[in-house]
């Protein structure tokens, strides 16, 4: 009995100790994976190298592991195209036959392609291991994966065209209100002139503005969401040009139809306060403070997502606390602005800006957080 034991107990020892010499490691190359950037505006990696003994274990195996969209390279000799997240086992000898080894330092280069690329992406290893499929050696990799053309910065170059030759044509058609309305140094004014310096409620002036007003805002929320990754609007990626045309002027009628809803949200508590004067000063204010930031944080965005900076999640969330911050701002001089023009103190001033304005900057940044 205790014989059969011992053989029990002899047998398992021998099943775990020959599966971990079948996956052991002999050497690991992730921490002399250098990264290289390339520098525009901000540095933003691109290629991950490093340098496989070849001479070394000669009956060894290498473990490689890709993300997605990445080319490889091997002596500066295309080997494939990782269209997706790509791992596998490829034996030394195999590797010698693919690519010629430098006769001086006995390793071959490998080189892996990919914007926004980082070293937990990738993984090198030598040593023995059980799974893992091989690869072909002779990928032939089409030239339209290696050029892919980005939808999406098409459409934002085409919408940003689009949106300045509004504002242009705003400033022909209508220069005295452009004078009032984007221009930076008005936002500093020392009185909130009632009607808006002279713009009529929803005349064919304000509602120009309102449209570009909401063409932006819409464009604004479809690169946020593109540059952070969330795929909301994957679905519509594949119709291209038009198809993401259509989801921006759906924005821009839900951004027109909100605009109208927050004008009238203002209007039914300046009625509650008797404040029916300035419902609509204080209406066109905060509009004309998040249109110019909105255009100058697009403008940035789209400054760097064209010189192909990666990490647009960081600038999304640093546009997005900016425009918080500063709706927030201009709802506190909106405070000190009023407080010259109405009738009663201002703890009743600042309980009707908590009704009208506090409520819904809440509301937007729960659904930005949350």
């Amino acid at each position: 009995m205790r014989k059969e034991i011992r053989g029990l107990i002899a047998a398992v020892c021998l099943f775990f100790l020959f599966g971990t010499l079948q996956a052991q490691v002999l050497e690991n190359y992730n921490p002399r994976i250098v990264i290289s950037e390339k520098y525009d505006l901000l540095p933003s990696p691109v290629m991950a190298a490093v340098d496989l003994d070849l001479e070394t274990y000669p009956l060894a195996s290498f473990q490689l592991v890709f993300p997605a969209e990445t080319a490889v390279f091997l002596d500066n000799t295309l080997w494939f195209y990782a269209s997706a997240d790509t791992s596998f086992v490829l034996p030394l000898k195999r590797l010698k036959e693919i690519s010629p080894v430098d006769s001086q330092s006995g390793t071959l280069p490998l080189r892996a392609y990919k914007e926004g690329i980082d070293k937990s992406q990738l993984s090198v290893k030598k040593g023995v291991f059980r799974k893992g499929k091989s690869v072909d050696s002779s990928i032939d990799t089409p030239s339209e994966q290696l050029r892919k053309k980005d939808p999406v910065k098409d459409f934002l170059i085409v919408a940003l065209v689009v949106v300045l030759s509004l504002i242009a044509l705003f400033k022909v058609t209508y220069p005295v209100i452009f004078q009032s309305a984007l221009r930076p140094v008005t936002m500093f004014a020392e009185e909130l002139s009632e009607g808006g310096s002279g713009i009529k409620t929803f005349s064919s002036d304000v509602i120009f503005y309102l449209l570009v007003f909401s063409m932006l805002m819409s464009l604004f929320t479809f690169s946020c969401l593109h540059f952070a990754g969330i795929s909301l609007l994957d679905d519509y990626l594949v119709g291209g040009l038009n198809s993401l045309l259509l989801v921006w002027l759906s924005g821009t009628a839900f951004f027109m139809v909100l605009s109208f809803m927050k004008y009238l949200w203002i209007k039914f508590f300046a009625v509650v306060y008797q404040l029916d004067k300035v419902d609509f000063s204080q209406f066109f204010y905060l509009v004309r403070i998040l249109m110019m930031v909105l255009l100058v944080m697009f403008i940035v965005l789209m400054g760097f997502y064209l010189q192909g900076y990666t990490k647009m999640d960081e600038m999304v969330e640093f546009a997005l606390g900016l425009f918080l911050l500063v709706y927030l701002a201009g709802i506190f001089r909106l405070f000190y602005l009023m407080l010259k023009k109405v009738p009663f103190k201002s703890y009743h001033l600042f309980s009707y800006l908590c009704s009208s304005e506090l409520v819904p900057f809440l509301v937007i940044v729960k659904l930005i957080v949350g």
